[in-house]
């Protein structure tokens, strides 16, 4: 699997979807643990969409007609209680929080500046290609993005234009290079989470970026996450803990 195989998938599928048409119909019916069930009530359009109960035991698809029908079930939220296991499937991640010297702390103060320290590898073959980090952040802490300094163009017989392009693309938002071997070729930074993209090795490597502890409290550190973005398959789960934020 790989971007264009999926890209031609998803080709793939516009063309199922104009050939078929609206011919058929489509039926879902959710089936409880006391044996009722409700028959769900689905939006309009080629992909009609409904939303399940928690409490539902069973959930059953039904079509009248021979075109073949497929179907997809999404989950969201959170996790009210954190997993107490590490999971290890073809992947290993491990993280923690640490300071200047690389020592793990229990706590931090508003306002101070430490680090994440992610440790992954492959555990099943030589070199797994494409996989998601997943770095969800406590409460109360926030990633420092990295200023990236600009491209030396002095040098005689180099394009600026050319060296300022490359130095763009090497570039990520958050990331010591100094302390981290493993380079993602891309780094999503949004609001509670980093997502990385990059490949893994059975060698264990390191990416440390730098976060800083805006509010106090207690907070639960989530889990960090990796998977295969073709492969469901290959999937690590970080144990969870707790970070303790004080004021100063």
């Amino acid at each position: 699997m790989s971007s264009l195989s999926a890209a031609y998938t998803l080709l793939a599928l516009d063309a199922f979807a104009r050939a078929a048409g609206s011919t058929g119909k489509l039926g879902v019916t959710e089936i409880r643990k006391d044996g009722s069930t409700r028959e769900l009530t689905m939006t309009a359009g080629v992909m009609p969409k409904m939303n399940i109960a928690e409490h539902a035991a069973k959930v059953q698809f039904s079509k009248d007609g021979a075109t073949p029908a497929f179907y997809a079930l999404e989950e969201s939220g959170f996790d009210r209680n954190p997993p107490s296991n590490e999971i290890v499937q073809g992947i290993e991640i491990f993280r923690e929080f640490v300071d200047a010297k690389g020592n793990p702390i229990p706590r931090s103060t508003v306002g101070e500046e430490f680090f994440v320290r992610l440790r992954i590898r492959a555990t099943r073959r030589d070199r797994i290609g494409q996989v998601a980090v997943v770095d969800l952040l406590p409460g109360g802490v926030e990633p420092v993005l990295e200023l990236q300094p600009p491209a030396d163009t002095s040098n005689a017989g180099i394009d600026p234009a050319l060296a300022r392009q490359r130095a763009a693309a090497s570039a990520l938002p958050v990331g010591v290079p100094a302390r981290s071997d493993w380079a993602p070729y891309h780094v999503d930074v949004r609001d509670d989470r980093l997502v990385l993209y990059g490949d893994v090795t059975k060698d264990v490597k390191t990416f440390v970026y730098r976060v800083r502890a805006t509010n106090a409290g207690v907070f639960q550190t989530p889990p960090a996450f990796a998977e295969g973005m073709y492969n469901r398959n290959i999937a690590g789960l970080s144990p969870a803990g707790k970070l303790d934020v004080v004021k100063p």
